[in-house]
């Protein structure tokens, strides 16, 4: 994990540099960001995005748990900043829903359980333009967990040995029509949703609160920018 973790920085730090050299010219400027200026980089602006979250678990633990993805959304506000026609960077301040489903077994047999959880992400990428339209994203994030529901119950995130930091990093790929695009996005993340060593509440599941558990995360938006 910390060698995934130093490749993705690696990649952020190095990937300007790449791309300088690979494209000499102008080619990628283009005006109307958003409506009527002229820019070096159209890599410009801010603007909102929302979309589609298809989420579960990932890690050595998950093996024997009868487990399903979670649907749910996303939605926030970013601001992408533009270095020359190929290269900008890009912050993100999003809402995301999140959890997995599971059956777990008891006396009677088998128990289906629903864990929803709700974490505000803050991704830092390097954009690099494939070509006018098309571009790969790229960098580190950090999540705060500030919400997590069994079913219907309210659970306590400390007491039931929930993290509420996460980090990691993220990467996909984004196309842009005008001031709309669209896009999906792998989320890596690298901390435990559950700490080490607490004993949590009979409310979650033994192999969740003690297992090597982590966020599996896919997603898919669409934005539209503001202003240039």
């Amino acid at each position: 994990m910390k060698k995934t973790l130093l490749f993705l920085l690696l990649a952020v730090a190095s990937a300007p540099a790449a791309f300088a050299q690979a494209r000499p010219g102008g080619e990628l400027s283009s005006k109307d960001y958003t409506g009527g200026a002229v820019t070096d980089s159209r890599n410009t602006g801010f603007g909102v995005k929302g979309g589609y979250n298809l989420s579960g678990l990932r890690g050595d633990d998950i093996k024997g748990i009868d487990r399903n993805s979670r649907n749910d959304f996303h939605a926030g506000v970013y601001g992408q900043f533009g270095i020359n026609e190929f290269s900008s960077v890009q912050a993100e301040l999003l809402y995301s829903r999140q959890g997995f489903e599971a059956n777990i077994g008891a006396a009677t047999g088998s128990i289906r359980q629903e864990y929803q959880t709700t974490y505000f992400m803050l991704p830092i990428m390097y954009v690099g333009n494939f070509t006018e339209t098309l571009s790969f994203h790229i960098g580190p994030q950090v999540s705060l967990l500030t919400k997590a529901v069994l079913d219907d119950k309210d659970l306590d995130l400390s007491g039931n040995g929930f993290n509420t930091f996460d980090f990691g990093g993220v990467g996909g790929l984004e196309a842009r029509v005008g001031p709309a695009r669209v896009g999906a996005r792998y989320n890596l993340s690298l901390g435990k949703i559950f700490e080490d060593g607490n004993g949590g509440t009979s409310l979650v599941d033994p192999r969740f609160r003690d297992g090597d558990l982590y966020n599996n995360l896919v997603q898919v938006y669409v934005g539209i920018g503001l202003t240039q």
